[in-house]
C-alpha cells in the first residue's frame, strides 16, 4: 500500500476531509439547528418560570431575552470564536509544558467538535479543557488528571472527565490526528542531503530545470524554521486540516518560506515530459491553494494585534452569554444528570415535557383508540 492509499484510509481522509462548500454548508446546518433548538429552550424556560413566579419569571432570569429577540451567533461569527479559543488552548498548552502533537491534536479535536456542535450549545471554554487533557491520552503524554486539574484556575477533575464522553461523540469516536510535522522533518533531511551531493537527482533532471539554488543549506535551514511557524500555528488556526493532505500542508509551509527553492525541490522529482510537466503543475497548484489559506493567520503577531483580537471577542463573548442554550449552561451537571436518567435540564422543564408527552399520547388514544392488548 502506498502513503497516498494509506492516508485516504485513514479517518481524518474518511470523515474529516471536506470540500470548501461542504464545510461551509455543515457549519450552516449546525448553526441553523443550534439557533433554534436555544430559541425553543429559552421559550421552554420562560414557560415555566413565568407560570411558577409572581413576575413572570423575568427578575430570575435577567440575561434571558424573549424568543423574539434572541439575536443568536451566525457561522462567521461562531468561526472567529473557536479561532480564538484555539488560540487560548495554544496558549493553555504552552502553559502545561505540552509537546507541539500534543497542542495541535487537541486543537483539531475543538475545530472538529464544532463542525456538528455550536458554541451556542456547548462552551468552547469548557470544551478547551477537555480537549487538551484528551489530547495527552492519544498522543502518548501522560499526565495525572489530578495535577492537570490543579494547574488551571477554578478547574476540578470532575469538570474534564464529565465532557470526554460528550468530546468523543462529537469526534464520532475517532482520534487520530495526522500531522504535518514529520514530513517537514524528512523534507528538510532531504533537502540538506542534496545540498551536500549525498542524494543524487532524479536521472535527466539535471540540467533540464534551473540548476540547484545558491547556497541551499542556508536557506534549507531558514525554510525549516520559518516553515515550522506557519505548521505550529498558522496551520491549526486555519482549516488547512479539514481541505489537504499532511504532505500538501508541510509543501504549502515551504512554498511561503522560500518559493523559489520549493519549486526546485518540486521539479526536481519529475523527468522533463510533458505528462510529467502537467502533474507538476497540478501539485503546484494545489499547494498554492493550501499556502494561500496559511497566509490567513500571521504565526507571528504584534501586541497591538493582540489587543485588537482581544477588543473584538469582547462584544462576540457578550453575545454569545444572550445566546447560550439555558438547558445547556452547567455541563458538568448536565451529564451527571444524564447518568442519572433525567437529561440534565431543568427539573421543571423536565415535568413540563412530561405533562405534554402524556397530553399526547392521551390525545392519540382519543383520536384512534386505545391500544391492542395481548390476549
Amino acid at each position: 500500500m502506498s502513503e497516498d492509499e494509506r492516508y485516504r484510509a485513514s479517518t481524518q481522509f474518511r470523515l474529516w476531509s471536506f470540500t470548501l462548500y461542504a464545510l461551509h454548508a455543515q457549519r450552516t446546518q449546525t448553526n441553523l439547528n443550534a439557533a433554534a433548538r436555544v430559541r425553543a429552550a429559552v421559550r421552554r424556560v420562560r414557560e415555566v418560570r413565568r407560570a411558577d413566579t409572581p413576575d413572570g419569571g423575568n427578575g430570575n432570569v435577567p440575561s434571558m431575552a424573549p424568543e423574539a429577540e434572541t439575536d443568536c451567533l451566525t457561522v462567521e461569527e461562531e468561526k472567529k470564536l473557536i479561532a480564538f479559543y484555539c488560540r487560548q488552548a495554544l496558549d493553555l498548552g504552552d502553559f502545561l509544558g505540552l509537546g507541539n502533537e500534543v497542542k495541535a491534536t487537541a486543537v483539531q479535536y475543538i475545530k472538529r467538535f464544532y463542525v456538528t456542535n455550536s458554541v451556542m450549545t456547548y462552551s468552547p471554554a469548557d470544551i478547551l479543557k477537555t480537549a487538551l487533557f484528551f489530547a495527552t491520552k492519544t498522543e502518548n503524554h501522560y499526565f495525572r488528571l489530578t495535577k492537570f486539574a490543579e494547574k488551571l484556575p477554578n478547574t476540578k477533575a470532575e469538570d474534564i472527565l464529565a465532557l470526554e464522553f460528550l468530546l468523543t461523540q462529537g469526534l464520532r469516536f475517532t482520534f487520530d490526528v495526522r500531522h504535518p510535522y514529520r514530513a517537514l522533518e524528512g523534507a528538510v533531511m532531504e533537502l540538506l542531503a542534496i545540498a551536500n551531493h549525498d542524494v543524487p537527482l532524479l536521472p535527466g533532471v539535471e540540467g533540464a530545470y534551473p540548476p540547484k539554488p545558491h547556497n541551499m543549506q542556508n536557506r534549507v535551514f531558514a525554510v525549516h524554521s520559518n516553515a515550522r511557524q506557519y505548521l505550529k500555528i498558522s496551520a491549526l488556526l486555519t482549516d488547512v486540516y479539514f481541505h489537504f493532505t499532511p504532505s500538501q500542508i508541510m509543501m504549502a509551509s515551504l512554498l511561503i518560506a522560500d518559493s523559489s527553492l520549493t519549486e526546485w525541490f518540486i521539479s526536481s522529482k519529475f523527468p522533463s515530459t510533458a505528462e510529467a510537466e502537467e502533474v507538476k503543475l497540478k501539485i503546484l497548484a494545489t499547494i498554492t491553494s493550501c499556502a494561500d489559506m496559511l497566509r490567513e493567520v500571521n504565526p507571528i503577531r504584534s501586541k497591538e494585534e493582540i489587543d485588537l483580537e482581544r477588543s473584538q471577542m469582547k462584544p462576540l463573548g457578550k453575545k454569545l452569554n444572550k445566546c447560550r442554550n439555558p438547558e445547556k449552561m452547567d455541563l458538568v451537571a448536565l451529564q451527571k444528570s444524564k447518568r442519572e436518567g433525567d437529561g440534565g435540564v431543568d427539573e421543571k422543564v423536565i415535568k413540563k415535557r412530561k405533562m405534554e408527552k402524556e397530553k399526547f399520547a392521551k390525545e392519540g388514544e382519543d383520536l384512534f383508540g386505545p391500544g391492542l392488548k395481548g390476549s
